[in-house]
């Protein structure tokens, strides 16, 4: 087997420094497999936990119902759209048109309406039907009824549970008095009964235990408030979301739909009730406003005749009208003085002296036009004479005194027109006066007759308002409707809100899987001991010679000449790896040494003796670990004398020899009696005769030395060794002392220092995965551990199962 595994430890020895080994999938697997067990038990217990959780936890139903808030103008039964005085009254005598759907949420909430609620449906008393765990609630239908008869304190609740016994009687708490369903019973400051319910049958009920729980209305009402919930569907909606959530879906849907009628039922109530206080106040208004209205109706008609003042407006209207003609007149009479004064300049000036006179300026005096044609007849006329003639012409100078003539009798005529015109313009002064003097007295009367109609219109005007304001608040009252509307009545889901079963065993598969996980997680980051060959990898540079596994049985000589079982194939594979630390060597000594005590470098120096001895090449072990020896004791050997009966000369060196039974060529020298200074004994002269015997006398030599991490000793033998052999353990040798390993390396302390590994659990498949059995990682066999390739560990087959539980813990915990 050897032969076929050479290639096998110059892969595993050099590779490694150029091609470091990465674990897979599967040694990934194999390397969490033992967590399985402590995995699978924390689901268990985890899921049977959720499951009692969802089993006794009291069951939530959640019932929902919606209701619609419509604003106020639209619910109204009567009234009319009158303009803005119509709506300053309804904002000021009724509601407005705005709902606030706020304060309908916190209406719908408060305390007073749950009372209304808890009343109608008789809430203030708890029936509970206990079983060997939890109670349950029972609604509808009660076996029996309480009727509070006097509480003295009505503040404090009252609690009681009774024992029900055969036919009508029972017991109550914990007391052995029976009592009968119609006693009257005294409680504390309470007197009670128990009134039956002749539609239940008592002895079918499953539970003999009821508790009866009564609360004040207050109380009861902050019970349902705990467990309503109120909500908006959105901003722009006015409809409301009614949820609540109890162990009884039929209380829930009676709650909801009791408390949308209660609801209703307020607002009609509030409804009629602003109604009633409205018509009373109109009423009061109205019964004052009639004698106010008479009282001003004898004060206008006095005011009337004392200042004969009958027609007002007509006569203010007749007088400014008069005025209005007279100022008129006044003003066509003095544009006519305007236009004689014109013509009298225009006659007067020289300048003009052949001119025509204008005519068809609006004065109409017959003798004037006559005269003013005549003349302009004439001028004309002139005119035309002028042309075809001179102004000496005769004809011509008696027509010049004709026209001064008459221009002459024009002025005449324009001055006794001037003169009319005065005087009519005169009299028409005198006439607007006199009606100014009557219109100035106009005022003083019209202002103090303005103010008693305007008193008495306002007053009209609010009698009548009044009046129909009342009419329709008594038409409103009378189909009085609430602003709210059932959309939905209350419904039940058909499973519970509470528990969640998905979501309880949800959380507790996870914690289940967490913990654990959590668990493995936090043990890698506190482990401070190698797991393996990676862990080893990570922290030295030293070549990793092999695994050697965890030896089932108490012997320590595992390797025997016909042994087919796996850690002695390990044993061989080591042997082989070997050859490459020490193939130029013909007689090699191999120093076997560890960190600390434990480590199991005893074990591995007797079984590499074995090996050694196995191969026909004769081996002794020499026991160099001399304050603490195990070689001889591990073999069930008789103790003789030893090397330091032989370095003080007391002893030769046939006398040091024992053979070992049962392989062949393979002997031990023991260490001898321990002496007071081992350190220095081993530097004496002596000790490099025996090894000079020894090397004469066999062909291999294993020095099992003292651990290096605690004494110097391997360093004192190391100018014996050809190979040294560091010994750490998996779960065992801490990760820092690997540092010791790496500068006894690097600095060459040891002689072709080497890294064994010892005790690699194979249930944890970390070993078992990379050797797989000695063969199946390398050579492709696959055969593993318990195969029927190898034989099986002393008593494996023959594990008691709490054995194999106790071990698995040790792998898991340790």
């Amino acid at each position: 087997m050897s032969e076929n595994s050479n290639g096998v430890g110059h892969s595993h020895i050099y590779v490694k420094a150029t091609n470091p080994w990465v674990a897979g999938p599967k040694d990934f697997i194999f390397r969490y497999l033992p967590y399985l067990p402590l995995l699978l038990v924390s689901v268990v217990f985890f899921v049977t936990i959720a499951y009692i959780k969802v089993r006794y936890t009291t069951q939530i139903f959640k019932v929902q119902s919606s209701l619609l808030i419509q604003n106020e103008a639209a619910t109204m039964g009567g009234g009319s759209n009158n303009g803005a005085k119509d709506q300053k009254f309804e904002e000021l005598f009724l509601t407005p048109d705005a709902m606030n759907l706020s304060n309908e949420i916190e209406l719908l909430k408060s305390t007073p309406v749950l009372q209304r609620v808890v009343k109608d449906l008789g809430l203030q008393t708890s029936y509970y039907g206990r079983g060997n765990v939890r109670g349950s609630l029972i609604y509808p239908m009660y076996l029996f009824t309480l009727n509070l008869i006097t509480k003295v304190d009505t503040t404090k609740g009252l609690s009681f549970r009774i024992t029900m016994l055969s036919g009508n009687r029972f017991t109550i708490d914990e007391g052995k008095a029976i009592s009968h369903f119609g006693d009257t019973i005294s409680m504390g400051d309470a007197r009670f009964q128990l009134i039956l319910n002749p539609e239940v049958n008592l002895m079918a009920y499953p539970s003999r235990q009821i508790e009866i729980d009564w609360l004040p209305l207050y109380d009861a009402a902050l019970t349902l408030q705990g467990q309503l919930k109120v909500i908006q569907i959105n901003e722009q909606a006015t409809i409301l979301t009614l949820t609540f959530e109890g162990e009884n879906s039929g209380l829930g849907k009676d709650v909801l739909n009791n408390l949308m009628s209660v609801y209703d039922t307020l607002q009609v109530e509030d409804k009629n009730r602003i109604a009633a206080n409205t018509l009373r106040f109109i009423n009061d208004r109205l019964s004052e406003l009639s004698d106010t209205i008479h009282g001003v109706e004898g004060a206008l008609t006095h005011f009337m005749v004392e200042n004969k003042v009958f027609d007002l407006e007509n006569q203010s209207k007749n007088y400014l009208d008069k005025i209005g003609e007279a100022g008129k007149m006044r003003a066509d009479q003095e544009v006519k003085d305007s236009i004689v004064n014109y013509l009298l300049q225009y006659i007067s000036d020289k300048k003009n002296m052949h001119e025509l006179v204008p005519t068809n300026l609006g004065i109409e005096e017959p003798a004037l036009t006559t005269l003013v044609y005549e003349y302009n007849r004439l001028t004309l006329e002139r005119d035309k004479n002028v042309k075809t003639s001179t102004e000496a012409n005769p004809l011509i100078v008696g027509m010049d005194q004709t026209l001064d003539h008459i221009r002459l009798q024009i002025r005449q005529a324009l001055l006794s027109v001037k003169k009319a015109y005065s005087i009519a313009i005169n009299k028409l002064e005198q006439a607007e006066g006199n009606i100014d003097s009557h219109i100035n007295s106009l005022p003083g009367k019209s202002l103090g007759l303005l103010n008693i109609e305007r008193r008495q219109k306002i007053l009209e005007d609010l009698y009548s308002l009044l009046l129909q304001k009342r009419l329709e608040i008594s038409l409103s009252s009378a189909s009085t409707i609430s602003n709210s509307r059932i959309v939905e009545p209350a419904r039940a889901g058909y499973e519970p809100v509470s528990p969640d079963k998905k979501s309880i065993y949800t959380m507790y598969l996870l914690l289940g899987i967490l913990l654990p996980a959590g668990f493995v997680v936090l043990r890698e980051l506190l482990q401070d001991k190698i797991n393996g060959k990676a862990d080893v990898e990570k922290y030295t540079t030293a070549p990793i010679l092999g695994e050697i596994g965890h030896s089932e049985g108490k012997q320590t000589l595992v390797v025997t000449q016909n042994s087919r079982r796996l850690i002695s194939e390990q044993f061989r594979i080591v042997r082989t790896n070997l050859q490459y630390m020490i193939n130029q060597v013909e007689k090699p000594v191999i120093m076997v040494t560890s960190s600390f005590s434990g480590e199991g470098k005893s074990f591995v120096s007797t079984n590499m003796g074995a090996v050694m001895a196995l191969s026909g090449k004769r081996t002794v072990i020499m026991e160099f670990d001399i304050r603490k020896p195990k070689i001889v004791s591990g073999l069930d050997l008789k103790r003789k004398m030893g090397i330091t009966n032989y370095i003080i000369g007391k002893a030769s060196f046939n006398e040091l020899l024992i053979k070992v039974n049962g392989v062949d060529d393979l002997y031990v020298i023991p260490c001898g009696p321990i002496p007071p200074n081992p350190s220095e004994i081993l530097l004496d002269k002596k000790l490099d005769e025996l090894m000079r015997e020894v090397m004469e006398n066999f062909d291999v030599a294993i020095m099992d030395t003292a651990p290096i991490g605690l004494v110097s000793d391997a360093i004192t033998l190391n100018r014996f060794s050809n190979c040294s052999l560091y010994i750490t353990r998996q779960g065992y040798t801490f990760r820092k002392q690997l540092g010791l390993v790496e500068d006894l390396y690097i600095n060459k302390k040891l002689s072709n220092l080497c890294v064994l590994i010892n005790d690699v659990k194979s249930d944890g498949g970390y070993y078992g995965g990379y050797y797989g059995g000695g063969y199946g990682y390398y050579g492709g066999y696959g055969y593993g551990k318990h195969s029927e390739y190898f034989e099986s560990e002393n008593g494996y087959k023959n594990k008691s199962l709490s054995a194999r539980w106790k071990r698995w813990a040790e792998r898991v915990f340790r």
